[in-house]
């Protein structure tokens, strides 16, 4: 043995290393199936921290200028004109707490822009705080602690590393006729 290995070269020995290693190397987990990601949203709603499903936002922006629309729930915050489209803005805390945010806030929130089907509107909301990812195996059983407004709208919610978010469904609300119907 000790002849054989005067007389390889550096290559052999790199080769006998290579087979060794792989004999004694472990293989890789079995991968059972492909996981599935899901992404949403991180909005703050009136000091609560929610999801909004990614699928379901169109677009994210600044409060626009609105124009007052009379005969309108309060909560109706106006129109705006996005870039030649007519979009209805709501105030989303107005509708579910029936307090709107002071217009002197409004250029500090956020909007976001739902299309749902025909439905096309903005919801002024706090703050939109950014984009979480998660895998479908941290969506929790559990709901968090939520006012009774959201509850309606809360039907899941996502969990890990001690975060834990409902996802504010805004299908559910475009489906709502309580919000659809916005005249007095």
């Amino acid at each position: 043995m000790a002849e054989a290995a005067v007389t390889a070269t550096p290559f052999d020995l790199l080769l006998d290393i290579e087979r060794k290693s792989q004999r004694h190397a472990a293989g890789l987990p079995a991968q059972t199936g492909e996981k599935q990601d899901w992404t949403g949203i991180l909005f703050r709603l009136k000091g609560t921290e929610l999801l909004a499903p990614m699928e379901q936002v169109a677009e994210i922006v600044s409060m626009p200028d609105v124009a007052r629309v009379p005969g309108v729930k309060p909560w109706v915050l106006g129109i705006a004109n996005m870039r030649g489209n007519l979009l209805p803005v709501a105030d989303l805390q107005g509708y579910l707490y029936g307090e709107n945010v002071p217009s002197s806030e409004w250029k500090q929130g956020s909007l976001l822009v739902l299309r749902q089907g025909d439905m096309y509107a903005g919801l002024l909301v706090d703050a939109v705080l950014g984009m979480k990812h998660y895998w479908r195996e941290d969506q929790a059983e559990e709901l968090p602690a939520l006012d009774a407004a959201l509850r309606p709208y809360v039907e899941t919610s996502f969990s890990r590393m001690g975060e834990h978010y409902g996802v504010f469904a805004l299908g559910k609300l475009a489906a709502s006729e309580e919000f659809m119907n916005v005249s007095v």
